[in-house]
């Protein structure tokens, strides 16, 4: 007899969604101003200056579309359920990933963010449901960490070593049952 466990629903946390907002601002501005200064400073060459604040805006200014977006999302921002996870806080759309897919987990912390890397058995086809900007993203991911997902409780009322242990609970009681 297969016996199911209720799904566990980890809210949006609207202060950290704001504080992302407001540092996506700030660094965004900050890009701006490294483009316009890049020619009258005499410290490093423009084009790395103009390089790096291309790059900075576009992703500080992700913060800027994706933020509000989020701060409004009556949605969890993570569902872990029996059949597996539904990613409403991460930059794409959506996501669900099957258990069947997740082959498992691990914590690596870049700088003083925490992420959850989800390794997948099917990331390519992930991959290509995204839009052109996602892709690239998830590209980037794949190369430097080994998997496409990654989820940051940066926005999610849990801490990360936290929801690592339910991500890790509800995978064991999954295998249990099926």
């Amino acid at each position: 007899m297969n016996q199911s466990n209720p799904a566990i629903e980890v809210p949006l946390s609207k202060t950290k969604t704001l504080l992302v907002i407001l540092g996506g601002f700030v660094f965004v501005l900050l890009s701006i101003w490294m483009w316009d200064t890049a020619d009258t400073q005499t410290r490093w060459p423009p084009i790395c200056l103009r390089v790096l604040s291309v790059i900075g805006g576009a992703f500080f200014g992700s913060a800027l579309i994706v933020g509000p977006k989020k701060l409004f999302d009556k949605r969890p921002g993570l569902i872990i359920s029996d059949e597996g996870i539904q990613d409403n806080c991460s930059i794409s759309r959506g996501r669900f990933i099957a258990w069947k897919n997740i082959q498992g987990f691990k914590i690596v912390k870049i700088r003083s963010t925490k992420l959850i890397l989800v390794f997948i058995n099917n990331a390519k086809e992930v991959i290509q449901e995204e839009n052109k900007f996602t892709q690239a993203l998830m590209r980037v991911t794949e190369k430097t960490y080994g998997t496409p997902i990654s989820i940051s409780s940066g926005t999610l009322k849990i801490d990360s070593d936290d929801l690592l242990q339910l991500l890790l609970d509800r995978q064991l009681a999954v295998k249990a049952i099926t």
